[in-house]
């Protein structure tokens, strides 16, 4: 059974490595607003809708939250801060904005406390020191299974100019990280920001390519998911209609429509047809135990030539 839950996608990372940045790309035309992506916060866990903001507390509670008051809210006590807002990303996933897991001044039970709701991991490396050893060692305490549907984003890699160097950089990276990771790309995530719709840089910070790995994910999940409890019968999760006031006015809202598109076009089976009486069989390849024999059929009459000769007698040629 599919999963009846939107997929939840964590965004990881060191402090100052671009989660932030990836978070805006991801929202689309309706980015954060700069409050929310704060250092000291606890994670921020978006989702679709117009819902009122809350606080989950520590205690089990959930708290009403005024955004205006966001610096109010306390690492001591709070779990997460959920928002809801009406953007082109959160229609297919909800996103969790994790803080930095280098931030001296929190703790990491911050952010390990919401880490297992997490059904896949975006995460974002610097470019000039990408993939550090304090990163493999926190992702190595993350569940296995969760490695093929998490990316890690290798950001900034504009800063690095040469063509040389970033080749270098992306191929020890892609060794380091050999299958801790679905895939790793290269992007510039203020390029992207800055594309508007401007296609061409957009597709030259990477960040198209980077899409289409993240909806593929989605799915992937969703496809290969479990029923929340008490949900078993429902129907598999689909995307929340596009509200075309508010959503649909970014390149990766585009990105993810084409492909939806896509995913959502019946696949067209051509059966083969009968072979009729007095047809000849012609092998055209060795037959094999999985296969089975390749057979293309003709007839003992030669098709759309009316005057030529029949096959019978071109054999005694």
């Amino acid at each position: 059974m599919p999963l009846t839950r939107k997929p939840r996608i964590a965004i990881m990372g060191e402090f100052s490595s671009g989660k932030s940045t990836l978070c805006n790309v991801l929202m689309g035309a309706k980015p954060l607003l700069e409050k929310v992506t704060a250092t000291q916060l606890p994670p921020v866990w978006l989702s679709y809708g117009p819902d009122d903001a809350y606080t989950m507390g520590l205690d089990g509670h959930a708290y009403d939250l005024d955004l205006a008051e966001l610096e109010q809210v306390s690492l001591e006590t709070t779990e997460h801060i959920r928002i809801f807002m009406k953007s082109d990303i959160l229609r297919y996933c909800d996103l969790i904005d994790m803080p930095g897991i280098s931030d001296p001044s929190m703790s990491s039970e911050v952010w390990e406390r919401m880490a297992y709701l997490a059904d896949a991991v975006l995460w974002c490396t610097h470019a000039t020191q990408a993939w550090r050893q304090s990163e493999s060692g926190v992702w190595s305490t993350f569940p296995k299974e969760m490695r093929q549907n998490s990316l890690l984003l290798v950001t900034r890699f504009d800063k690095i100019l040469g063509e040389s160097d970033k080749a270098k950089v992306l191929k020890r990276v892609k060794q380091e990280t050999e299958e801790l990771f679905s895939e790793v790309y290269p992007v510039s995530l203020l390029q992207a920001m800055r594309a508007g719709d401007d296609e061409e840089k957009w597709l030259e910070s990477g960040v198209e390519t980077f899409s289409t790995a993240l909806f593929e994910i989605i799915h992937r999940i969703i496809d290969n998911g479990h029923p929340e409890p008490g949900d078993e019968g429902k129907a598999m999760i689909r995307p929340d209609p596009a509200d075309e006031t508010e959503v649909g006015q970014s390149l990766i809202a585009l990105t993810f429509e084409r492909l939806m598109a896509i995913r959502n076009t019946p696949v067209v089976k051509v059966l083969p047809r009968r072979v009729a009486a007095g047809e000849r069989l012609l092998r055209t390849e060795r037959p094999t135990d999985e296969s089975g024999p390749t057979q293309v059929s003709f007839s003992d009459q030669i098709m759309g030539v009316p005057d030529a000769p029949q096959m019978s007698r071109l054999k005694g040629l």
